[in-house]
């Protein structure tokens, strides 16, 4: 039990650690993902062009040709060129997941990185590459900051642009990303665990024209207006 928050949980659960970092009420899921999405995004920044967050998909004309998702309007989370080609267009695609979710209970964390990397490949990869022309990279995360092999190797290769960029040394540049992802993934830890789930309750406003702005009224002076007295 964590002191100081309700015993349960707006959906009914018991609140634990494992529970707030899982449950879906208060937009505390996408708030962590769209965290590291957005420091991801800022180390492409350094070192690729025509970085974009939340690129949309090009429609696709035959929807049973391809595997995988083939929705309209489907955006990843982040397109770039220049980080594993000169002019190579890259997308990419965030999950964070929490090892300790009961639905993960005796499994490897070798194998949970590579069930969720592949199941987003399965998603999109073959759309990528057929019809966006550009290679794909899953980016997976755990809670507590782990990284699956593709986001390993993600960040050495833009630790090694950075730090060829700057001059600087690449064991540098590796603590600099690392304390910044770390410290997004603490933060949305933090708000996920002491954050309100419970809907605020809406307080009715009065019209405009129902509220006093104590004017004069209209044909009077302000010498010869005399507010009335309760």
């Amino acid at each position: 039990q964590i002191p100081n928050i309700p015993a349960y949980c707006v959906c009914g659960s018991r609140n634990s650690v494992d529970h707030t970092l899982t449950c879906k009420n208060g937009g505390y899921l996408i708030f962590r993902h769209n965290k590291v999405r957005d420091t991801n995004a800022e180390f492409l920044k350094e070192i690729c062009q025509d970085v974009r967050t939340e690129p949309e998909l090009i429609p696709i004309d035959n929807p049973h040709q391809l595997p995988g998702n083939t929705m309209e309007r489907v955006r990843l989370d982040i397109s770039a060129r220049g980080l594993w080609g000169p002019f190579q267009r890259t997308m990419f695609d965030v999950r964070i997941f929490h090892p300790n979710a009961d639905s993960y209970k005796n499994r490897d964390i070798k194998q949970l990185y590579s069930q969720h990397e592949n199941l987003k490949k399965k998603e999109y990869e073959q759309r990528v590459i057929q019809v966006e022309k550009s290679s794909f990279t899953p980016l997976v995360y755990t809670t507590s900051g782990g990284m699956a092999p593709m986001a390993k190797a993600f960040h050495r290769r833009v630790a090694e642009l950075v730090a060829e960029k700057r001059s600087e040394e690449y064991k540098d540049v590796m603590s600099m990303m690392r304390t910044k992802l770390s410290f997004a993934l603490l933060k949305s830890v933090l708000v996920s665990v002491r954050g309100s789930r419970g809907k605020s309750p809406r307080v009715a406003e009065l019209p405009i024209s129902c509220l006093s702005f104590n004017l004069v009224p209209k044909g009077l002076t302000y010498n010869s207006f005399v507010p009335n007295k309760p």
